[in-house]
């Protein structure tokens, strides 16, 4: 699921780094506050009162489980994790081990209880049935924060992939959980490929991106 863009092109004017340990922090702020509106999350996380503090823990624990695995890509300057980020999954054939959320969920369940399970996570299961089996870079989540928009970091964090995409041969794969953003990642050379409408929730388009 992929959230706030940063409105320019695909031609970014600042480098970037993988993030350490040192700014997850940041990029849990970063995310948590790039994604308050956005209508998947929205719709996850319903009460706009509760909304903040959810989607701090909730991008704590995904960013906890997919240590290790994920690549976090933020602007190359020392803060750059408090401004901007994108999560970035990498290639892994059917045979190979991918990252295990079960304590991502586990926890999860935990903070918001059996009842919300049924009501707001289950009906996202046909987002998860439709991800691609074949071998691809997956933008989990891209999201700048609103007084750092306009600058082209997203763009970076999202080329920095792309090129090694071209460079490796393989595709690349996102859910645009804000549809306005779809323009964003046609200029990153992503295509709408179908899209998959949550029961009782927003419509989401899927995308793709084969290498060039």
């Amino acid at each position: 699921m992929t959230g706030a863009e940063d409105g320019l092109g695909i031609v970014p004017m600042t480098g970037v780094r993988v993030a350490g340990d040192s700014d997850l922090p940041g990029v849990v702020a970063t995310l948590a506050e790039a994604f308050a509106t956005d209508p998947v999350l929205a719709f996850l996380f319903e009460d706009p009162a509760r909304r903040p503090s959810l989607l701090a823990a909730f991008f704590a624990n995904r960013l906890a489980g997919g240590r290790g695995f994920d690549e976090v890509v933020v602007p190359a300057d020392a803060d750059g994790g408090r401004t901007c980020a994108a999560v970035w999954v990498p290639p892994s054939g059917p045979d190979e081990p991918g990252p295990d959320f079960a304590a991502v969920g586990a926890a999860n369940m935990a903070l918001l209880g059996e009842e919300w399970a049924v009501e707001r996570l289950a009906p996202l299961a046909p987002l998860m049935e439709a991800h691609p089996v074949t071998p691809h870079w997956y933008l989990a989540f891209v999201g700048t924060v609103a007084s750092a928009r306009g600058r082209g970091l997203a763009s970076a964090c999202i080329s920095e992939v792309t090129r090694r995409c071209d460079a490796t041969g393989h595709g690349a794969y996102l859910e645009s959980s804000d549809p306005a953003n779809v323009p964003l990642y046609e200029r990153h050379g992503f295509s709408v490929t179908s899209e998959v409408t949550i029961p009782g929730g927003p419509t989401v388009p899927l995308m793709w991106r084969d290498p060039r």
